[in-house]
């Protein structure tokens, strides 16, 4: 289990705060076709934001209609939403959806 450090004012603070070893999260929409492949992996563990359309394992993943994950990363439904799915590290998720906001 990771933790995440006490949560700055800086944005950018904020956003080095994330990175570090295992600190990755998977997106995956349930209701798409195959050939779309709506997942990806967003990863946090090197010195830069890197992400990609893969389906992996990670620290955090969040799965449900696309529709729905959309409106978690906007912060438009809460991720305890019973329309998705979180598994695994929880503090990861909102420490990433807190620095990503687009409030």
């Amino acid at each position: 289990m990771c933790a995440l450090p006490e949560v700055t004012a800086d944005p950018a603070e904020r956003g080095e705060q994330l990175f570090g070893p295992g600190r990755t999260l998977h997106f995956h929409a349930t209701d798409t076709p195959p050939a779309l492949n709506a997942e990806w992996l967003v990863d946090l563990t090197g010195d830069r934001l890197v992400h990609r359309r893969a389906h992996e394992k990670a620290a955090v993943a969040v799965r449900g209609p696309l529709t729905d994950l959309l409106a978690v990363l906007y912060r438009r439904l809460p991720a305890d939403s019973d329309r998705v799915e979180v598994l695994g590290e929880r503090a990861l998720l909102d420490g990433w959806l807190e620095w990503a906001s687009f409030r």
